[in-house]
């Protein structure tokens, strides 16, 4: 046998174990893909199936791409201070919320509206992602796709992307899709988990230092926050109209603000209502708002420092002895003892208390006449029953 059939021999057997190999390894998609399956059938009897399971690692600018407004959008709280998010399409939420409430699964309607998530549909999906990350984290064969699914839990649900994009503030993310296949084909939906990678532990200080993690985490929440786009909506002014004049406007058409200035800009939130005034104006040739200070703002601490008290012309409120106010001082310096003072005076001069024995006997007198007069009452109400009876 020449070295070059020895060589190929060789590549062939290789070949062949690496596929023997990675059939046995537990891949995360794979881990993914049994789980879920599993779980679907545990909690809720429900046919599950894993279409497909991509894989990509994303920044944080790019997070904001991936939160879908028309998704129900779970905050998940992870291991110390991480947080990630799990996104579960229309479609997959109506199937997990009907497969638990009504046992099966219906499809879709042509042309249906989708709805805006509520607590409820988070309380009843939250439980499914739960198992889903817990048991798939045991299941890779890699330690760090281990660590990507461990120690997750629901936390919270986020009421828009902006809210998930607040909380996820890590600096680098693996996004894993999956498509899920529901009652054999009656639903196709989509379930998008935005995982941070895990942190690496900081060196001690006997290993040779260095930044800790805590100081990276702050730093890195302070750099996503600067880097939010905030929208500054100002109305110029507000106007009253008709309806009908409103609605026949066109494109084109101009309207006459009556503004001689512009220094009765308004500051507007999203619900239109107005927060503060200013001056709209530039600065280096972009849009600019200077906002006007309240005058009749409310402190509730102290504008002036304690240290300033010193340079301050105070009158001086100082007594002269402690404890002594004006009006103690103003007292005479002797008061007299009333220690020998006789309350009670000459109680031999009081009159005689009368006689309790003979109060009592009078009044049991009195009593026995009350009983004698309610005897003869009762005497002649029956008296007159009987004259009343012989006559029927």
């Amino acid at each position: 046998m020449s070295a070059e059939q020895t060589t190929s021999l060789m590549q062939r057997k290789a070949r062949t174990g690496r596929e023997a190999q990675a059939t046995r390894a537990m891949s995360l998609a794979r881990a993914l893909r049994l789980t879920a399956a599993k779980q679907a059938e545990r909690l809720m009897g429900l046919p599950l199936g894993v279409l497909g399971v991509t894989q990509r690692s994303i920044g944080t600018k790019e997070v904001a791409a991936c939160l879908d407004p028309a998704s129900l959008i779970l905050i998940m709280d992870g291991p110390g201070t991480q947080v990630a998010a799990a996104l579960l399409d229309p479609a997959m939420v109506a199937g997990l919320i009907q497969q638990q409430t009504m046992g099966k699964i219906a499809s879709a309607p042509e042309g249906s509206e989708t709805r805006s998530h509520t607590g409820t549909d988070a309380a009843l999906c939250a439980p499914f992602i739960d198992k889903l990350m817990a048991q798939a984290s045991l299941l890779p064969d890699h330690e760090g796709e281990r660590g990507l699914l461990s120690g997750y839990r629901f936390g919270v649900r986020a009421k828009d992307p902006h809210q998930a994009q607040l909380v996820l503030d890590a600096n680098d993310f693996t996004v894993i899709e999956m498509v899920l296949d529901m009652a054999a084909g009656t639903r196709t939906g989509k379930l998008l988990l935005i995982l941070p990678v895990p942190l690496v532990k900081a060196p001690d200080a006997e290993e040779g230092g260095g930044v800790p993690t805590e100081v990276e985490i702050k730093t890195n929440l302070a750099e996503n926050v600067m880097g939010l786009t905030a929208e500054l909506m100002i109305a110029l002014t507000r106007l009253k109209m008709p309806l009908q004049q409103v609605s026949g406007f066109r494109v084109g058409d101009l309207i006459d603000l009556n503004l001689s200035s512009m220094a009765q800009a308004l500051v507007v939130d999203t619900n239109g209502r107005a927060i503060a005034r200013g001056t709209l104006g530039q600065i280096g040739g972009m849009r600019a708002v200077q906002v006007e200070q309240h005058k009749n703002t409310q402190h509730t601490q102290p504008r002036r420092r304690a240290a300033d008290r010193d340079g301050l012309d105070l009158p001086d409120v100082t007594a002269s002895h402690a404890g002594t106010s004006g009006d103690e001082a103003a007292l005479p310096a002797a008061l007299p003892s009333f220690a020998d003072v006789d309350v009670f005076g000459n109680l031999d001069e009081l009159p005689d208390l009368p006689d309790m024995e003979a109060a009592a006997g009078a009044a049991d007198d009195q009593m026995a006449a009350w009983d004698q007069r309610e005897n003869l009452a009762e005497e002649e109400e029956a008296g007159v029953l009987k004259k009343k009876q012989a006559i029927w």
